[in-house]
């Protein structure tokens, strides 16, 4: 059964620690006033995240 996205990188989501500083992260970008310069800041720190997941999981399956 292949596994979801959201299963993938569930091991994410237990680190404590993370979760802080995302929430830290998304309470900050609400203070962006301007919508369309909040929407690519989010975007571009979430590919930036994936991108850091999919380098660990590489490392972490050698």
């Amino acid at each position: 059964m292949k596994d979801t996205i959201e299963e993938k990188h569930n091991w994410k989501f237990e680190n404590k620690q993370y979760l802080r500083e995302l929430t830290k992260f998304m309470d900050l970008t609400e203070q962006i006033k301007d919508k369309e310069l909040k929407e690519q800041i989010i975007t571009q720190m979430l590919r930036c995240d994936m991108e850091l997941t999919k380098f660990a999981e590489e490392k972490i399956l050698k």
